[in-house]
């Protein structure tokens, strides 16, 4: 099985690392800058996993994941949320827009790596 992975950040040096890392267990990446393209992106592709900036132009991260934990598709699908704020209302409010975890950049490669195997779970290896 493939394992697609959706990742969603307005800035594209970012996005480029994350799939750089992403892409050698041999996942497919699919990448969006913004949160309508995410949207079209997710029904396109209906991804095992989300990782997505909250901080994104337009729609904001916490509306893009409502969005999708709204679609039947996505309710189990996990969501793993960005962000450069540290501060602990950040964190619940992504919860309470349905992402499972909130990971803080910057993130080292390997540990990365290691958040998502963790969601991914046997599926991923």
């Amino acid at each position: 099985m493939n394992v697609r992975i959706l990742v969603v950040d307005d800035d594209p040096d970012a996005l480029l690392l994350i799939r750089l890392v992403l892409r050698r267990p041999g996942w497919e990446v699919v990448t969006a800058t913004g949160g309508a393209e995410a949207l079209r992106a997710a029904d396109q592709y209906v991804p095992e996993l989300i990782l997505l900036d909250l901080m994104l132009p337009g729609m904001s991260g916490y509306e893009l994941c409502s969005r999708l934990r709204a679609d039947p598709r996505f309710q189990q699908t996990p969501i793993l949320a960005f962000t450069a704020m540290t501060r602990r209302r950040e964190t619940d409010l992504a919860r309470q827009a349905g992402a499972n975890d909130v990971i803080v950049k910057p993130i080292q490669a390997d540990e990365l790596l290691n958040r998502v195997q963790s969601y991914l779970g046997p599926a991923g290896a």
